[in-house]
């Protein structure tokens, strides 16, 4: 990929994200806790998926390529809160922030716990858990090297990163953004908010990895 190439890219990459903020704009949770605490994961990790987008740009890329795990793992908690959570964990992250709130959310589960218990989770969508797995095996190794300050940032440090490498690691995110988008119209509750999230994929296909 040329460097044109990739500036060209990173404008659709800004209209993937302009479109995703205007269907997200007017969306409120249906009224209960779960639903209102997993559209806020969804929205926060769409903002992860920005920011990152905004480091990349900036050439920050390896604070942009981390942010692309706490990206994912903020949907995989949003997911789990709305299919798979407890009432008790429900409560414990929807608590306004205090110390005591704080060190009550210390022992909340980690990813891997979570993808488990979506999978035997009888509301989870499987073919998303599905796609969740799929994505972890995919990104995990290098984001978690780019967040710890593993082998992958340091060497690029030294030879550079081209810009393939910056383009994958956004389709990725954006391939993130949409799984969050889809699960801030499902905790609407209203199964029409589905229908401009279902359209991000024909028209920004472009902008998503593909499957092969």
């Amino acid at each position: 990929m040329t460097d044109h190439e990739f500036e060209l890219f990173l404008k659709r990459n800004a209209a993937y994200h302009q479109q995703v903020a205007e269907n997200l704009a007017d969306l409120q949770p249906y009224p209960e806790t779960r639903f209102a605490i997993a559209h806020q994961c969804a929205l926060l990790s769409i903002e992860h998926g920005i920011a990152a987008y905004v480091l990349i740009t900036g050439k920050l890329f390896a604070p942009g390529y981390s942010l692309t795990r706490t990206q994912f793992e903020t949907l995989v908690r949003g997911i789990w809160l709305m299919h798979a959570a407890s009432e008790i964990w429900v409560e414990k992250l929807a608590q306004p922030l205090t110390p005591a709130s704080a060190e009550s959310a210390n022992d909340t589960l980690m990813l891997a716990k979570m993808l488990a218990q979506l999978k035997t989770s009888e509301s989870a969508p499987q073919a998303i858990v599905g796609q969740l797995e799929a994505c972890r095996d995919v990104i995990w190794k290098a984001v978690n090297s780019y967040a710890h300050g593993g082998l992958h940032p340091l060497a690029r440090g030294i030879t550079g990163y081209p810009p393939q490498l910056s383009y994958d690691v956004l389709r990725n995110s954006n391939a993130i953004i949409a799984l969050a988008s889809q699960l801030a119209a499902i905790a609407t509750g209203n199964p029409q908010n589905m229908v401009p999230v279902r359209a991000l994929h024909h028209n920004f296909a472009d902008c998503f990895p593909i499957i092969k």
